[in-house]
């Protein structure tokens, strides 16, 4: 004997098998928001680094400004107890070249005046972020705190009177973070600003930028920022050292959001 089930039946199941799936699909992007993006930073150096009472700066060095390459990673869940987590790492390489018209000492090492010198500034610096969406609308904002990793070196060198030196730039320090967006209705474009920071004794690091930025809204999103970035680094007192270095410039990179 066959039972059949009702039309009627069969069009309720159907409904409420579709009212279930809406909000799964209506969601899916809030379960895990995926943003990365790879960049070029066109960065000039300013500032001094050497000892304490003898600093010497980047213009008496030759040092001039270098594109250096940067990426970021951020993961955003809909999980409120738990921060959500940005990744980034900026590769910042200066190379000069000068005659030092002046004696100087760098790390306990004497330099020459009158002499060819050559200075190369490589460090690496890595972010790792942990925020809070405060606002997630048209208008974005975010808190939290950013550890910030530096690790690399600050090299002279005489080759005429075969000296070399070098100064180690590496540690860690724990700093404010802030984000704010804007979006630009019906236009794809926004506009963004983002700092750290931390002030400490007589030091300060400062790492800022604003940008505008494009996003062609689809399956995967793809745009591109264009924008201003600042980082400031006023060490005093660092290993017997003195580190006060600012880099600014314009910077370009392409974005993706899954």
């Amino acid at each position: 004997m066959s039972t059949k089930t009702p039309l009627k039946t069969v069009k309720t199941q159907v409904a409420i098998a579709a009212l279930l799936a809406a909000p799964i699909t209506a969601h899916a992007d809030t379960l895990l928001g995926i943003y990365a993006g790879a960049g070029v930073w066109q960065a000039d150096i300013d500032g001094a680094i050497g000892t304490d009472s003898d600093p010497i700066t980047t213009e008496e060095l030759g040092l001039d400004s270098e594109n250096n390459n940067y990426f970021y990673l951020a993961l955003e869940h809909p999980v409120p107890v738990l921060p959500n987590i940005r990744l980034s790492q900026t590769a910042l390489k200066h190379e000069g070249a000068a005659t030092v018209s002046r004696e100087f000492t760098w790390d306990n090492q004497t330099f020459s005046g009158e002499a060819a010198t050559a200075t190369t500034l490589d460090f690496t610096m890595t972010d790792v972020t942990l925020y809070y969406e405060i606002l997630d609308n048209w208008v974005s904002l975010d808190i939290g705190v950013t550890g910030k990793v530096l690790d690399g070196e600050a090299i002279v060198r005489q080759p005429a009177y075969n000296r070399s030196e070098t100064i180690e730039l590496s540690g860690g320090l724990p700093l404010l973070y802030a984000m704010a967006r804007f979006d630009l209705p019906l236009t794809g474009l926004y506009v963004a600003a983002k700092a750290n920071y931390i002030g400490y004794d007589d030091s300060t690091v400062s790492d800022a930028d604003f940008h505008i930025g494009y996003r062609l809204e689809s399956v995967l999103d793809v745009g591109a920022e264009l924008g201003y970035r600042q980082f400031k680094l006023d060490l005093q007192d660092f290993e017997d050292a003195t580190a006060n270095l600012t880099y600014d410039g314009p910077y370009l990179n392409l974005a993706i959001h899954f």
